[in-house]
């Protein structure tokens, strides 16, 4: 079983819009906004993540897990499921999914600079050729 993911935020049918024929239209105001909030997200999933990391532990629990076998075992399952271990894939952990989503955050920011340096570098060409038109007139 797969375990959680960061989710599409609808990138699909943003796309299928897109490529269809649908208008398009960009700020790159609004664009440079979002790079912003991508690196913001994507520092808060990380220090989550340490967080998750050092807060999350089951080490001591306080419930006999220096004594009981089975209090043992519970506090080995919660601490996997905070960090990974052996039985939990790390992406069902706390650490896990605040890794996906800094990742996808990530992501999201390098997609915001693409399109946004695809952008200046049509509104450079475009300013060209508009001077050179306006030279020959």
């Amino acid at each position: 079983m797969a375990g959680p993911q960061a989710p599409e935020a609808g990138w699909k049918a943003f796309t299928e819009n897109v490529v269809g024929g649908g208008n398009l239209e960009l700020d790159p105001a609004g664009i440079e906004q979002c790079i912003k909030l991508c690196q913001e997200h994507a520092e808060l999933m990380a220090d989550l993540a340490d967080s998750a990391r050092q807060k999350l532990r089951a080490t001591n629990l306080g419930i006999g897990e220096l004594d009981i076998d089975s209090a043992e075992e519970l506090a080995r399952k919660f601490d996997e499921k905070a960090i990974g271990g052996d039985e939990i894939e790390f992406t069902n952990t706390a650490v896990g999914l605040f890794g996906a989503h800094q990742a996808y955050a990530k992501d999201m920011k390098s997609m915001f600079e693409a399109v946004l340096a695809r952008y200046n570098e049509q509104d450079s060409v475009i300013a060209a050729n508009l001077g050179s038109a306006g030279a020959r007139l």
